[in-house]
């Protein structure tokens, strides 16, 4: 292989590992006050498998056209963000696992609009057992601690 090649293979890996890098989701940016707090339990049930979940956050136009603001990976400790007060948001979790011994990958989804109100906070308990996934979202109001569930809204409920 002459010098010339070489230059050229060696250009041509370091840009695909750059585009590589890149290519992940992207992470979200919180664009207000902290008022999401996401606690995860991901267990495959197997030693063989792991699962990974994600929030993918939307925003949601007067047009209900959804934007896709960027990607938080749930896990571990719980994690605080924000999203707009007032403002619908469509909140795609993502359940992706894998098996080692098989060599398979697969992904479930469970997605919601939420609309945030002032003065309210939004714990959301994010869980893959076995098999089992739910994503419950429990609104807190900061004035009196008086909690209550937040049910499953389809993104179709929305109304132009």
């Amino acid at each position: 292989m002459t010098t010339w090649n070489r230059g050229r293979l060696l250009a041509v890996m370091l840009l695909a590992g750059a585009v590589a890098a890149c290519a992940g989701p992207r992470p979200y940016v919180s664009s207000s006050e902290n008022n999401l707090r996401f606690t995860t339990v991901a267990e495959s049930g197997s030693w063989f498998s792991s699962v990974q979940a994600s929030v993918h956050i939307h925003s949601v136009d007067e047009n209900c056209q959804t934007n896709f603001q960027g990607t938080i990976r749930l896990g571990g400790s719980p994690i605080a963000t924000g999203i707009p007060v007032g403002q619908p948001s469509y909140l795609v979790f993502s359940f992706d696992s894998s098996s080692f011994m098989s060599n398979s990958s697969s992904s479930i989804n469970y997605s919601t609009m939420l609309t945030p109100r002032r003065d309210h906070d939004y714990d959301i308990a994010v869980e893959y057992v076995e098999d089992t996934y739910n994503a419950t979202i429990r609104e807190v109001n900061r004035r009196n601690n008086q909690r209550r569930e937040v049910h499953y809204t389809a993104l179709d409920a929305c109304e132009a």
